[in-house]
């Protein structure tokens, strides 16, 4: 093609057809011009296309992500619900040297717990996809962002207070002459008095369920429910 053009202009300069010549450079301009945007429209929509095909491919891993933290999320909701329902035996006094053994489970009420890790994979990808692409004003991207960044610290935070919390009560234990005992799993006559009668387990069974029973298990069902309702958003996207 080039080399057509160039012939042609040739032939034009040599007959002194300036004004032929110049309507033929123009019109030379035009077709390049037109090309290279065809070029450039070409270029643009396989970039679009890819960065679509790109970004659909991050939602679906930050759906991945939520369904199993939703199903862990379960799971802990159960299990908070239920150290709390043996916490307040515990409070309000229920629990005696007589019906112990009916309730054995109250011995470890505050010495473990159960830390919730949000997946984070989607995120950091879509984080990333985002730098490169500028896509901030999706909507389903700001939703996905303040979602994150709403929950993160806060289920960081309150893992953190829980385990602190867990670890400053084992610490108390060491200091009773049935500690070891306790390790193992065996019961004494004063553990048993201590967990039933001390005024001092009393108030860590309160403490404990006000950052576990109550704030970890409220923040962990808020972000169970509100992780669904992404879901949902993502699923109207990828459709």
């Amino acid at each position: 093609m080039i080399n057509i053009f160039k012939k042609t202009r040739k032939e034009f300069m040599v007959k002194n057809k300036s004004s032929k010549y110049l309507k033929y450079a123009i019109g030379e301009i035009v077709l390049v011009m037109i090309g290279i945007l065809l070029a450039m429209q070409i270029n643009n929509w396989n970039e679009n296309r890819k960065q679509k095909n790109e970004f659909s491919t991050i939602l679906k891993t930050i759906k991945e992500d939520l369904k199993r933290d939703t199903l862990i999320a379960g799971i802990l909701i159960k299990y908070y619900k239920k150290i709390e329902e043996n916490s307040l035996k515990i409070i309000n006094k229920k629990i005696s040297r007589e019906n112990y053994k009916e309730h054995p489970e109250t011995k470890s009420l505050v010495s473990r717990y159960r830390s919730f890790t949000i997946q984070k994979k989607g995120y950091e990808m879509v984080k990333n996809f985002n730098s490169k692409n500028e896509i901030q004003n999706d909507s389903i991207f700001t939703t996905i962002s303040q979602f994150y960044t709403a929950f993160i610290p806060i289920i960081e935070d309150s893992n953190g207070f829980v385990k602190k919390e867990v670890l400053s009560n084992i610490e108390v234990y060491k200091k009773y002459d049935w500690y070891v005992d306790w390790t193992q799993g065996k019961l004494t006559p004063n553990m048993i008095i201590y967990f039933t009668e001390s005024e001092e387990y009393r108030k860590q069974v309160a403490s404990h369920n006000l950052l576990a029973g109550k704030n970890h298990l409220l923040f962990i069902t808020a972000y169970k429910k509100s992780a669904i309702k992404v879901i949902q958003l993502i699923d109207k996207q990828v459709q």
